[in-house]
């Protein structure tokens, strides 16, 4: 089939038929053996319609149910139904349910140039780091025997060692459920293009 070639659910008609398969019979069930094609329809069009709107659209992957504008709107309300908050701009932003992270301002100014978009058109939250997780006693019990009791002394030294633990941070970013609003960065991108 030709990539360019625009193909949806009216060009490839179901039809019925046999088909000849290798098989073994184990325990009075058939169990197929010849590898089949995948027999969703949607892995071989190239156009199907909008579940939300109907109308027809040109998928990217094969999986798409909806088109991009009903995908847009979507995302708008999850992202709009989140916590607004002033962003210090010091604190890490990432793009919503995206993996793009900026540590610094002119980051931000750098991606909104590169894509013809003002920092307005984004939609930032900001990102938390993880501390590590403590260690309990269950993080031996395959080396000790069941009635094992630690001593006072190794108590003590793990106490500490947790307390250290969830102090430190992993340096690692996530993202945030608070959106920050970055139209105050829009003026910066008429001095940023010259």
């Amino acid at each position: 089939m030709n990539k360019e070639q625009k193909v949806t659910a009216k060009d490839l008609p179901i039809q019925k038929g046999k088909v000849d398969i290798e098989y073994i019979e184990v325990d009075g069930k058939k169990i197929n053996l010849t590898p089949m094609p995948h027999r969703a329809i949607e892995n071989y069009l190239t156009h199907t319609d909008c579940q939300e709107c109907g109308s027809e659209f040109k998928k990217q992957y094969t999986y798409e149910k909806i088109c991009m504008s009903c995908q847009w709107k979507k995302e708008s309300v999850k992202y709009n139904s989140l916590q607004l908050v002033e962003w210090d701009v010091e604190t890490p932003l990432c793009l919503f349910d995206d993996d793009k992270y900026f540590f610094h301002v002119d980051e931000i100014l750098d991606y909104c140039y590169e894509n013809e978009m003002l920092p307005s058109g984004l939609k930032p939250v900001t990102c938390t780091t993880s501390n590590f997780s403590p260690i309990d006693f269950d993080h031996w019990c395959d080396e000790v025997h069941e009635d094992w009791e630690p001593s006072a002394e190794f108590k003590k030294r793990l106490k500490e060692f947790n307390e250290f633990l969830v102090n430190e941070s992993t340096s690692t970013w996530f993202a945030s459920n608070k959106r920050v609003d970055l139209s105050f960065l829009n003026e910066h991108m008429k001095d940023y293009s010259n």
